[in-house]
């Protein structure tokens, strides 16, 4: 396959360089949830884990939200995902809810219900305190997780389609297996 147009490969170091944010915000909500639910695990006798494990579940649904939340936010996948073009011949499906489901093995309705409360929580409790919104259900971080580590696993493989069309782009290509594990044991030598 050729490499791309001279315009098309200007525009995209643009976007691949703004990629880099989506990575980084991927990676901030896969820690924050991967150090809260350690820390819930572990059960800690230190009092203050309890608090760090509220600033790490804030962090998680904020980051989150950042990246999946309100469609008019910057670092919103939608505002990145189509600026890209999947080059020919690339067996890589467009990004969208339909794969975010798919691989978490819930309904879109499901989805849509997860989305509305993580948005509302922000909102509500994290972003805007409201004290007159009932914090009735605090919703799981398992699919935030989960959408994360997927979004990162996408972003990685389109941006090696675009290195192999013959782009000089430098990618941290660390599986998330090993990012995973790699946080579980940091959060391990700290939280006692």
């Amino acid at each position: 396959m050729p490499p791309l147009s001279f315009a098309l490969a200007t525009k995209m170091t643009t976007h691949v360089d703004r990629i880099e944010v989506q990575f980084g915000l991927t990676h901030d909500c896969i820690r924050a949830c991967v150090y809260g639910n350690y820390i819930a695990r572990r059960k800690s006798i230190k009092a203050a884990w309890l608090s760090i494990m509220d600033m790490c579940y804030a962090d998680a649904v904020v980051t989150w939200n950042q990246l999946f939340g309100t469609d008019s936010q910057q670092a919103h996948w939608k505002a990145f995902t189509g600026l890209l073009p999947i080059p020919s011949g690339i067996p890589l499906k467009p990004f969208d809810r339909e794969v975010i489901c798919a691989y978490i093995g819930i309904e879109e309705e499901q989805w849509s219900s997860y989305h509305a409360a993580m948005v509302s929580t922000r909102n509500n409790w994290l972003a805007h305190f409201d004290h007159r919104s009932p914090l009735t259900d605090i919703p799981d971080l398992t699919w935030a997780l989960h959408s994360a580590y997927l979004y990162r696993a996408w972003l990685l493989e389109l941006l090696k389609a675009y290195r192999a069309c013959g782009n000089n782009i430098v990618i941290d290509e660390t599986p998330g297996e090993i990012i995973l594990k790699m946080l579980e044991e940091q959060i391990a030598e700290v939280c006692i």
